[in-house]
């Protein structure tokens, strides 16, 4: 079959794809996670608050995800450096939104702890650092920033999904989004929740180290998979000589 096939990222080897027939009722489907959903065909339907988020995110000109297949390589450094740069033109307005569920590292990294979002009819309003810098995070959600978030996928989900909807960007130039490592439920849920939104692409985070390496390769398959363009890869921790 030459038709393109949409494949879920967990699904056993030899899915024959969402789109077909046979979808959750082949044999290849035996004991996926994915089988009662897709053999009852909701699998292959779109979700509605795809084209929400796309109609709420129009007025942001580019939005770019920092991916990295391995924690600990400076994504989260870069994302802020990186939205920082952008503000220094007093003419652009950039966001940053940290989509971290369980290690959210951007509040610290801003310099912005301990700050509270406010809530009104018509969402959330950011965290602002400068005038023309706006930052979210689930950090700003926690009591206590030790606490642990201990959440299953669909909760987090949910999250990622208020988040794009009820944030209150106001016109953005930028829009960075800082994602945790690897290939998991926050990455297949902003990539699905932002395929009708215009995604300028991924800027892919990684350190010279092998073990980082395999894990970067793995990311950029991700990126295959998922139509994502790489805009760049960029290698950190690579310029230190040892003086010894």
């Amino acid at each position: 079959d030459s038709k393109k096939k949409t494949v879920p990222e967990n699904a056993n080897a030899h899915c024959p794809g969402l789109e077909s027939q046979n979808a959750g009722k082949d044999s290849a489907c035996d004991g996926c996670p994915n089988q009662t959903i897709c053999a009852s065909g909701d699998g292959n339907k779109q979700d509605p608050a795809v084209f929400e988020i796309a109609e709420k995110l129009k007025n942001i000109k580019h939005k770019i995800l920092v991916l990295s297949g391995k924690g600990g390589v400076g994504k989260s450094t870069f994302s802020s450096q990186l939205a920082h740069t952008l503000a220094l033109d007093e003419e652009l307005n950039v966001g940053l939104l940290d989509i971290d569920i369980c290690g959210p590292s951007i509040p610290r990294m801003m310099g912005i702890e301990g700050q509270e979002i406010h809530q009104s009819n018509e969402g959330w309003s950011p965290v602002y650092v400068e005038d023309n810098l706006a930052v979210m995070s689930v950090g700003f959600l926690l009591p206590n920033k030790n606490d642990a978030v201990i959440w299953r996928g669909p909760r987090k989900n949910g999250l990622i999904k208020q988040f794009l909807t009820d944030v209150v960007w106001e016109n953005l130039d930028y829009l960075i989004i800082d994602t945790p490592p690897g290939t998991s439920d926050e990455h297949i849920s902003i990539i699905k929740y932002l395929k009708e939104a215009k995604l300028d692409g991924a800027v892919v985070i990684t350190t010279p180290q092998e073990v980082a390496l395999l894990d970067v390769r793995k990311e950029l398959n991700f990126c295959f998979k998922t139509e994502t363009k790489i805009i760049g890869v960029v290698e950190n921790m690579s310029g230190f000589i040892c003086p010894h």
